[in-house]
């Protein structure tokens, strides 16, 4: 049954807008939950009678009731619910299954009350599809029937093929649903007893309908074009506020350009008053540069290309170009400001110059202490200094500085280094008032500065090593010295005379004066280690 019921796309899609439909156009859903669109011929029997064209034939297909969850008609309203009826035509012939998958087959999903085939104003001949009631019968919703928030009344013709008409009415509406699930489409056959849209709109409001959009093709100046308008009836007040938007579309080839670069969508969206975004038009820069081969960008922006060359930019207000080239870590660099002309191209032309970008960091209050970088900023962190300040940069780009005060929350600063001369940086820094901010803050404070008392001892730990290594030496030549003494009163030819008294009290000397420095230079090298491993257990 499946086969035979998804059937029924192809003949709704192919014969929606025929000019002598068979039955109102219903939108049936199974027990199994598949939903299509389909013509409603009866009920009798507990057999449900629907009908489509198949191969330009008019066929009808018969289901039990009880396949059935629903069958609604254009209004909302459920058939199944209404007393059995009998079917307004008889099948014109049997129909086998069909391979869903064959070519040209259509399955469509779409929500309940969908009525994308009104009969446009003056096709008196067919059914008001948008009520579901044949024309000239009384049009007033029964109770309960369902009134939409937005109301579309589909497109009047004026010279135009009412067939065009439909299916624009039909592709419209879509587009109004999508943008909008409150939409719903009543033909102006709903309201046979209107002659002008006037009436219309003053019947919907009757039934709370304050948003009213009426649709109308008509030939344009020139033979081959036509003319597609939507206009809003809008009730903010007991007034309406009537708006129209128009394009002008080729008639031959209507529904094409229709949705060709999304005309009609916007068309739509301007009557409804949906933002559109706006396509901007392209305009080009030229740049040349003296020497050649440097690097052109824009604040915020990655390298775009290397001199001389063209690039595009949709910007319609004054932009800043930026030109630069680094020699053995010397940067040349030169600035200027461009206004782009719509479509057309700007030539520039820069010459470099030495520079030294010189960023002055003034932050409110002073003393805050800048660290490199975007990373979070810990214990071991190394700043650059304190401001104010002022750094020298040659690497001209984005550039991040981040600041900590205690007290104040930590601020990171991102800013563009120009190949310019100078840049200022005034930052104010905020007030801490979170208590685990705070008490974070805190807490690395005390770490940071155990970690600089840390480094204090390590680096006063190198002078009493170095004095104790000294000293290790100077008690290695005195030893060295006592040696050579020792030899020449071991000599035979040695007197013990006063001479050979003297040398040995000067050896005497010599070693106790050695003894004395080895004992001082061990204990500085000792005490040294002792400072350098304090100073490593406060750092880390």
């Amino acid at each position: 049954m499946k086969k035979i019921f998804l059937l029924l796309a192809a003949s709704f899609l192919s014969h929606a807008f025929a000019e002598d439909p068979q039955g109102m156009q219903v939108m049936v859903e199974l027990v199994s939950g598949t939903k299509q669109k389909a013509q409603f011929l009866g009920i009798a029997n507990d057999t449900v009678s629907l009908g489509g064209y198949i191969k330009n034939e008019f066929t009808v297909l018969k289901f039990p009731k009880s396949q059935f969850k629903s069958i609604l008609d254009s209004l909302g309203n459920n058939i199944l619910a209404a007393p059995s009826a009998p079917a307004q035509a008889d099948p014109a012939q049997e129909y086998e299954p069909v391979d869903p998958n064959a070519p040209g087959f259509v399955n469509e999903e779409a929500a309940a009350g969908d009525t994308a085939g009104d009969t446009p104003e003056g096709d008196t001949a067919g059914l008001d599809t948008g009520s579901g009631r044949p024309a000239g019968t009384n049009p007033e919703p029964a109770a309960g029937d369902y009134i939409p928030d937005k109301l579309f009344a589909g497109f009047e013709t004026d010279g135009v093929d009412s067939g065009k008409a439909s299916l624009l009415t039909a592709v419209t509406f879509e587009i109004m649903r999508e943008l909008d699930p409150r939409f719903g489409m009543r033909g102006f056959s709903a309201t046979p007893q209107c002659n002008d849209r006037a009436c219309v709109q003053d019947y919907w409001k009757t039934y709370g309908v304050k948003d009213i959009y009426f649709g109308k093709i008509s030939r344009a100046s020139h033979p081959d074009s036509a003319n597609v308008e939507i206009t809003r009836v809008l009730y903010e007040e007991e007034l309406p506020t009537i708006s129209k938007e128009q394009v002008t579309l080729s008639l031959d080839s209507l529904l094409q350009d229709a949705v060709k670069d999304g005309v009609l969508v916007n068309l739509v969206k301007k009557a409804a008053g949906f933002p559109i975004p706006s396509k901007r038009k392209r305009s080009y820069i030229h740049v040349e540069t003296d020497p050649e081969s440097a690097t052109i960008s824009r604040p915020e922006k990655d390298a775009i290309c290397k001199s001389p060359c063209t690039f595009a930019v949709t910007d319609t207000g004054k932009i800043e170009i930026n030109a630069y080239w680094n020699v053995d870590k010397h940067l040349w660099g030169a600035q200027t400001f461009v206004r782009p002309l719509p479509g057309d191209t700007v030539k520039v032309s820069l010459k470099l110059k030495r520079v030294i970008p010189e960023i002055k960091i003034v932050s409110n209050p002073v003393g805050a202490e800048i660290f490199p970088g975007q990373e979070e900023i810990t214990r071991n962190s190394e700043s650059i200094g304190t401001t104010p300040k002022i750094i020298s940069l040659t690497n001209p780009g984005m550039t991040h500085l981040r600041l900590r005060r205690e007290g104040y929350r930590d601020t990171l600063v991102s800013f563009y280094v120009a190949p310019v001369s100078e840049i200022n940086l005034d930052i104010s820094m905020e007030h801490l008032t979170d208590f685990e901010e705070i008490k974070k803050q805190e807490e690395w404070v005390k770490q940071r500065r155990k970690s600089f008392i840390g480094q204090v001892l390590m680096g006063s730990s190198v002078a009493p090593v170095l004095a104790g290594a000294l000293l290790f030496y100077l008690a290695q030549q005195n030893y060295d010295d006592a040696d050579d003494i020792k030899a020449e009163l071991k000599m035979p030819s040695a007197a013990k005379g006063e001479n050979y008294n003297s040398k040995k009290q000067k050896n005497k000397d010599l070693v106790d004066t050695g003894d004395r420095y080895s004992i001082i230079g061990g204990s500085l090298i000792g005490a040294g280690i002792a400072v350098f491993g304090l100073g490593l257990f406060f750092t880390f």
